[in-house]
């Protein structure tokens, strides 16, 4: 009896300290089934509309915390990197659970497309309507309104990010929506997991990652031989995005913690002024994604929506209309004033567009075996002698 109980100590005990040592593979916390993904985003939506108000504001007082501790780089980047990993990580093993490429498709695009349509069509048709220097009927018959929504749509590097006469008097710049240039790259990412899950290289770990580590020498040799990709704006993102991927098909290996972070951090502060930092530090984000994801046990966040792509999506908009209200705030002042209007609209998107979205990803699937079904019946009608 008495070294039950002391075994059940140990036990809590191990359990306590388990978020701290890296006991945890990410396949353990796969298999969960519970992970701190949505607050991971959240907060890093709200980082990258921080790190925008000094872009938009064009004003002094911005103060950002990682360049000025010497990381070499700014909030905004850590955000968008931390979306790229933690997206490499989850389409990866989207594909490899559905290993279906016209369902792994439709599940992309009802992810990505539908919010974004909205936020194309809104902010061009209403909020630029609202703000330009334009005649209501100018505005509506000149063809850039159009051209916006729909050349965007169509996820080409050359995007368009001005609309006619739409926050032309704001104090640094006239864009719309400087958030979306990210949106390319992810949009061939998708590509890229579902060719190489075409071939059958998913299904064989290291003919995987020789692959994508083989891609990846090739983008930092040679970055303008790179397939798929613009390398001077998105190679970087595509980096991190196969980081996830080969994350996700070594998950059974790879254990996460906060010693590790604190390991990895300890490493790369030192070795910043080295030309192997980007790559340790690249690794360190990874795993600091991955601990904060299984090795936190409250996931009180997740009784709500998944606010992040929304935020990201309307943060740049909300705070040009900030900056054209208010134009002396300073950047930290405009950010803390948009961020609940984009909330706002991102809690509309995620209820009344993303979540109705992806309740149709089963929609293949159930086409599919419709198919199957009729096809057995008629087989079965053939087979059956005539009287």
């Amino acid at each position: 009896m008495k070294a039950n109980k002391m075994q059940a100590a140990n036990s809590a005990r191990y359990y306590r300290w388990g978020s701290l040592f890296p006991i945890k593979t990410l396949d353990d916390g796969l298999k969960c089934h519970n992970d701190n993904f949505l607050l991971l985003r959240f907060l890093a939506a709200c980082m990258v509309i921080y790190r925008h108000g000094g872009a938009i504001t064009g004003g002094s007082g911005f103060w950002d915390i990682i360049p000025w501790l010497g990381w070499g780089t700014d909030s905004g980047k850590i955000a968008v990197h931390i979306f790229f990993i933690v997206s490499g990580f989850m389409v990866t093993g989207s594909y490899m659970r559905r290993n279906n490429l016209s369902e792994f498709l439709w599940a992309r695009l009802l992810r990505i497309f539908p919010a974004y349509i909205f936020c194309l069509v809104l902010s061009s048709l209403v909020l630029g309507a609202i703000y330009t220097t334009e005649s209501m009927h100018e505005y509506y018959m000149n063809h850039g309104v159009y051209h916006y929504i729909f050349h965007n749509m169509s996820m080409q590097t050359n995007m368009v990010w001005k609309l006619p006469g739409v926050f032309i008097d704001n104090p640094k710049r006239a864009t719309i929506n400087g958030s979306i240039w990210t949106l390319p790259a992810e949009s061939r990412m998708y590509l890229w997991v579902a060719l190489v899950g075409l071939s059958g290289l998913l299904s064989r770990r290291w003919l995987a990652t020789t692959f994508i580590v083989a891609m990846l020498i090739i983008g930092v040799v040679r970055p303008h031989s790179a397939l798929l990709m613009t390398p001077d704006i998105y190679l970087e993102l595509g980096g991190m995005f196969a980081l996830g991927a080969i994350c996700y098909i070594h998950r059974d290996r790879i254990t996460v913690g906060w010693l590790w972070v604190l390991i990895l951090a300890i490493s790369s502060y030192s070795l910043r002024s080295t030309e192997i930092y980007p790559y340790i530090f690249a690794a360190t984000l990874a795993q600091f994604c991955f601990s904060f994801a299984y090795s936190i046990p409250w996931y009180w966040f997740n009784r709500f929506g998944d606010y992040s792509y929304g935020i990201y999506l309307w943060g740049f908009p909300m705070q040009q209309v900030i900056a054209h209200e208010f134009p002396n705030l300073t950047p930290i002042e405009n950010s803390l004033t948009a961020l609940p209007l984009a909330l706002t609209l991102a809690v509309i998107s995620w209820h009344l567009i993303e979540k109705q979205a992806l309740r149709m990803k089963i929609l293949p699937a159930q086409f599919m075996l419709t198919m199957k079904m009729k096809m057995r019946n008629s087989s079965k009608k053939i087979d059956t002698p005539s009287s």
